[in-house]
């Protein structure tokens, strides 16, 4: 049954009136999907270590990450969803993937270029990188074949972490971090036996 809407103008104060029908067929009366697969793809793909939660609607929140927990608060985990999802990926990301110097990559591209909405927590680096992504990976999600992007710039850690490989070499690096305190020692031994090596021979029940 069509009702009719009061709207106003972008950009100004002008009343606009418009007759809406939700069952018209136009895009606003189609009940949107809930194709839960497509957002576990991209989560396990580009954060699979964090904890990715679907929670009832809550006021006006559709999403946060606290503590390696991304939550969406959707009654459907579909297509708003996933942009949310993009979002709090990113602020995963910014704090247990990325390296102080790629972040600040991104920061300084986002503070430089992005809108400005009067909001300490909107401006806020954190909050336009987190938008940056989301809209990065919402493009890219819907098919979009971007031009590689160049090295050093927010485009090309967006496209690390987009495609799996940031988390890739995040586990690299967790790697070497463990076994650091190891290797801490042994490269004293080694370089005292390669230098007692060079001094005395290698003895020859090495052989």
């Amino acid at each position: 049954m069509a009702e009719i809407i009061q709207g106003r103008r972008l950009g100004s104060s002008e009343r606009v009136e418009f007759e809406y029908d939700p069952t018209g067929g136009n895009s606003y009366g189609i009940p949107p999907a809930d194709r839960e697969e497509n957002l576990v793809r991209h989560h396990k793909r580009i954060a699979p270590e964090a904890l990715a939660v679907v929670a009832p609607p809550r006021g006006n929140v559709v999403g946060l990450h606290a503590s390696g927990q991304v939550t969406l608060f959707y009654g459907k985990s579909g297509r708003h969803a996933q942009s949310t999802l993009f979002h709090e990926l990113w602020h995963y990301a910014e704090n247990y993937m990325l390296t102080p110097d790629a972040r600040e990559i991104v920061y300084a591209e986002c503070r430089s270029q992005g809108d400005t909405w009067g909001s300490p927590y909107l401006d806020s680096d954190s909050e336009r990188a987190a938008r940056a992504f989301q809209h990065y990976a919402a493009a890219r999600a819907s098919g979009l074949q971007l031009t590689p992007a160049r090295k050093g710039t927010a485009q090309a850690i967006f496209e690390r972490l987009y495609e799996g490989t940031e988390h890739a070499a995040h586990l690299k690096r967790r790697r070497r971090e463990k076994w650091e305190p190891v290797l801490s020692w042994v490269r004293p031994l080694a370089a005292l036996a390669a230098a007692m090596a060079g001094v005395f021979g290698v003895p020859h029940f090495l052989f």
